[in-house]
């Protein structure tokens, strides 16, 4: 019998580096990562197109900054202010692209599950 993994969430956020988000079938402002830690998590996200250190490659507007952020592990529930609290990555995704976004009716967030599934967030 298989031992159930224990599954973490890990944000990646995209700058606007060069005043633009770089949005297509794979990346878009936020992406939301499911793995077992977070070099698993970074390794499908590079392999998503997610790059880091890109003002020191050439890649990245050098007064804009860097396009990917670190990433960062969300732990749910999540308080969020002095009263929100999210049960889970959807309800946090869906917050974020409705009060968080550079661009309207566009994919700003995208949940990437360990099993496969892809759930896309628009603002």
């Amino acid at each position: 019998m298989e031992i159930a993994k224990n599954y973490k969430w890990f944000l990646f956020d995209q700058n606007n580096s060069g005043g633009k988000l770089v949005v297509n079938d794979k990346v878009c402002h936020r992406l939301f990562i499911e793995a077992e830690n977070e070099s698993e998590a970074i390794s499908i996200a590079e392999g998503l197109g997610v790059y880091f250190n890109g003002v020191d490659d050439g890649r990245d507007c050098p007064c804009c900054g860097d396009r990917w952020y670190k990433a960062e592990e969300v732990k749910f529930p999540l308080a969020f202010g002095k009263e929100t609290v999210f049960k889970n990555v959807v309800e946090y995704a869906q917050h974020l692209a409705a009060h968080y976004t550079i661009y309207k009716n566009v994919v700003d967030g995208r949940i990437f599950y360990q099993n496969g599934i892809i759930k896309e967030v628009r603002s």
